[in-house]
């Protein structure tokens, strides 16, 4: 065999769980929950993150109307139904009134206090109104909201009962905290397939009492069909996932997954079939999946007579530590296994088979720091994995079967880490934002890791460019910078109105991958693009982006350089029903 041969092999085992494997990983763990839109008018608005508006509107700070030029001598002051704060709190904001002649509009201003006291530590359901006796003694009477009882406005079938018991949580609590009611409303959102929005209404009840109708909506039944030709060239390059999701068919709001990979030339099948539930009404989700996939590529790996065989299966605990409509925090324990298996002919070549156990803790926020129109989204994930020397793991340093790789360590140790910021910069016109997307990352580990834990560079995220698993290595870094320009607009099209979103964006990207082993390869990625992508309504994007690559000598553990052309054109579509 050739040294040209030689490098596509060692081409197609670094990628070749790489193809099957992010469809595994990628959809066996639960994406961090999307941040709310803030439901207070006092807040500008920030830049829309694709979430529902769950959140009832709460009316802002203000005077009650246009107050008489009255002022009176007052006698005392007292705190009616104040439980949140102490009253020696209370007194404090209202100390200057007691014993001093004072105007109407003064003693406003100490009942708007005590309302924005209310606020800044969250309780936004509380009132407060004042009373003036014929003795001049000021009375301020609180209202502290609470919701009194929950109710669904539609009937959604078994999923009802999931949505009811995690909105249970903000009954009788008093006075209810906004940072409460965005958790559980949020949480209620989590519900597969379910749409919602709340309503508060008067309980009829004593004063604050509230109901709170959540107004939703099950979609039993939701897809996705995603095509790209950013795939191997002897697996594609054009490839396609489907995924179809069942939602919420019983009480456990449970979301059934079936997923689908195909390549062009039917060179590579990836199956998996994925169950997510909550555990009881604390907002606990298991998630359990299990799939397979086999591999016959072309070109010079048929003319060897090359396959693979994956078979990947795993579980996780997620548990989301803080949930509201400015900042998210899921903490997320799991346990995978990978079987991979290759053969050339006949004979068996490698095999490698892990068991590892992650902790992953995923944090993002929303923030106003360039100014009030002007809002930034950041993302920090970090990931660390424990490789487990049995349950069926390889073993160290065998010689049979062989494996992937050479003084491969199974009871290997890593951290990944990624982070990203989205930047709103300016509006150049009414309904464009010029944005700026940054984010860096990468893997580190002492080991000398199994193929299928190595860290992959290319794909569609970062160092673009390059297929996914290109450059593969023990500890890598990346970098990604891009401007991008996103317009929305709104046109009639066959008597239907169609929001129509685009996102032109300009990109440099840069990795690099070192290896553990001795006389290892240390590739270096970089390519600049540009690229658009247009939305048409909710449910179908095209994106097209034209790349060139900085590094075109890409060299490959033990195996030499491969040259590669300097220019692609990628393409990809996605359908969601």
């Amino acid at each position: 065999m050739s040294k040209g041969e030689h490098a596509v092999w060692r081409t197609w085992l670094g990628v070749g769980s790489v193809v099957l494997f992010p469809v595994s990983s990628a959809l066996a763990q639960p994406s961090l929950p999307v941040l709310e839109t803030s439901p207070i008018p006092t807040e500008p608005p920030p830049a829309q993150l694709g979430a529902g508006h769950a959140l009832p509107v709460v009316r802002e700070v203000e005077r009650e109307g246009r107050l008489p030029s009255l002022s009176l001598s007052v006698r005392s002051v007292s705190f009616v139904g104040a439980d949140a704060f102490p009253l020696s709190v209370l007194n404090g904001i209202a100390k200057d009134l007691a014993h001093r002649r004072v105007t109407l509009a003064v003693i406003e201003q100490t009942r708007l206090a005590v309302v924005r006291l209310y606020r800044d530590h969250g309780f936004l359901l509380s009132t407060v109104s004042m009373t003036i006796d014929r003795q001049a003694n000021v009375h301020f009477v609180v209202t502290e909201g609470y919701i009194a009882s929950v109710r669904l406005a539609h009937d959604i079938g078994p999923a009802g009962a999931k949505v009811l018991a995690l909105l249970e949580h903000l009954v009788d609590r008093r006075p209810l905290a906004n940072a409460e009611m965005e958790r559980w409303l949020l949480l209620a959102q989590q519900v597969s397939g379910v749409r919602l929005r709340a309503v508060l209404q008067n309980a009829n009840r004593e004063p604050g009492a509230l109901t709170l109708i959540a107004d939703v909506s099950r979609q039993a039944v939701s897809a996705m069909i995603s095509a790209d030709n950013r795939g191997y060239e002897n697996t594609g390059p054009e490839e396609a996932l489907v995924v179809v999701h069942l939602n919420s068919f019983t009480s456990l709001g449970e979301r059934t997954d079936l997923v689908y990979y195909h390549t062009a030339g039917n060179t590579d099948n990836f199956g998996q079939l994925s169950e997510n539930i909550f555990l009881g009404s604390s907002g606990l989700q298991f998630h359990a999946y299990g799939g397979m996939g086999r591999a016959a590529p072309s070109g010079v790996l048929r003319e060897i007579d090359y396959h693979s065989q994956v078979v990947s299966f795993g579980g996780s605990l997620d548990y989301p530590v803080l949930l509201g409509r400015r900042q998210a925090l899921t903490t997320r324990l799991s346990l995978d296994g990978r079987d991979v298996a290759i053969s050339v002919g006949p004979a068996g070549l490698s095999q490698d088979s892990m068991r590892v156990a992650r902790a992953n803790a995923s944090y993002a926020w929303q923030d106003l720091w360039f100014g009030n129109t002007l809002a930034g989204t950041s993302t920090v994930d970090i990931t660390g994995s424990q490789g487990l020397p049995f349950m069926g793991s390889s073993a160290n340093g065998r010689s049979a079967p062989p494996g992937g790789r050479n003084n491969a360590r199974f009871d290997f140790r890593k951290i990944s880490l990624s982070i990203s910021r989205t930047q709103a910069l300016f509006m150049p016109w009414q309904g464009a934002l010029v944005a700026f997307r940054g984010a860096a990352g990468g893997q580190y580990t002492p080991s000398i890791l199994p193929t299928a834990e190595e860290f992959y560079l290319g794909g569609q995220s970062f160092t673009r460019g390059y297929y996914s698993g290109q450059v593969a290595g023990d500890k890598t870094a990346y970098a990604t910078a891009e401007l991008q320009l996103n317009t929305t607009a709104n046109v009639e099209l066959f008597q239907r109105n169609l929001d129509i979103r685009s996102q032109l964006y300009g990109f440099y990207d840069w990795g690099q991958a070192w290896s553990n082993q001795a006389g290892g390869s240390n590739p270096r990625l970089a390519s600049a693009g540009v690229g658009v992508k247009v939305g048409f309504g909710h449910n179908f994007q095209m994106q097209g982006e034209f790349v060139h690559r900085m590094a075109t000598e890409v060299e490959y553990e033990g195996l030499g350089a491969q040259s590669l052309g300097h220019t692609m054109f990628y393409w990809g579509a996605t359908v969601l029903y």
